[in-house]
């Protein structure tokens, strides 16, 4: 694992004692997308993630009735997140692999998803990766995140693009979108805070979905 991912993993609390409360946050930020999965891909599907880090994911879908698997290609990482699954009794699964090759884990799957992994190769990178997970599962989703990340911290190697750009990289993957969202309250500048406090909620998901947000997600579904 690179001293950048070390990093951002141990201030996100996944190495202490009380990295559940971390996980927590992790899952509340994130249940748009696990909303979109389950009315996607209902429970209990076979679900493949890939770079799953400390598997907080994979225990949340897991524990709701999915049949799991994360991956991911540092080795401690997946001990850890074994040895998680196991403390709190889910069945999740977690292998050491490399996402440039998945041929171990094609056609064993409903949905392969991936998150804030994608953005940080460039784009002819991302569409060869969405295409070796499209031979996992009929169903492929990639979240990334919005230019709007820039407010919660430093954007280093980062692909930036916006909703529809992730759309059509989804698309040159061969897959058809079958959905496009974003998800994350922006409220840190003065306009963004007024704008949460005044939009209906449907009118701010639709702004979110517009790209309005701090996460960005396609899923694309290939013709097989």
């Amino acid at each position: 694992m690179s001293e950048r991912w070390q990093s951002y993993f141990k201030e996100h609390g996944a190495f202490d004692q009380n990295w559940l409360g971390t996980a927590v946050a992790h899952w509340g930020f994130h249940e748009t997308l696990y909303g979109m999965i389950a009315r996607h891909c209902p429970a209990p599907a076979r679900i493949l993630n890939v770079g799953s880090g400390p598997g907080w994911s994979e225990l949340y879908l897991a524990s709701i009735g999915y049949d799991v698997t994360g991956i991911d290609n540092e080795p401690s990482l997946v001990a850890l997140a074994r040895e998680r699954a196991s403390l709190i009794g889910v069945p999740a699964k977690f292998e050491v692999a490399d996402a440039f090759d998945l041929s171990d884990f094609e056609s064993k799957f409903d949905l392969v998803f991936s998150c804030g992994v994608l953005e940080h190769f460039d784009r002819d990178v991302t569409v060869k990766l969405l295409r070796e997970q499209a031979k996992c599962a009929k169903k492929v989703l990639i979240q990334i995140p919005a230019c709007y990340t820039a407010y919660t911290g430093e954007i280093t190697d980062e692909r930036i693009y916006s909703i529809n750009e992730l759309s059509k990289i989804v698309e040159d993957a061969g897959l058809r979108v079958v959905s496009k969202f974003g998800y994350g309250d922006l409220a840190f500048t003065p306009m963004q805070i007024f704008l949460r406090r005044i939009l209906p909620r449907l009118a701010w998901r639709i702004a979110q979905n517009k790209g309005f947000a701090y996460s960005l997600a396609v899923i694309g579904e290939s013709s097989r």
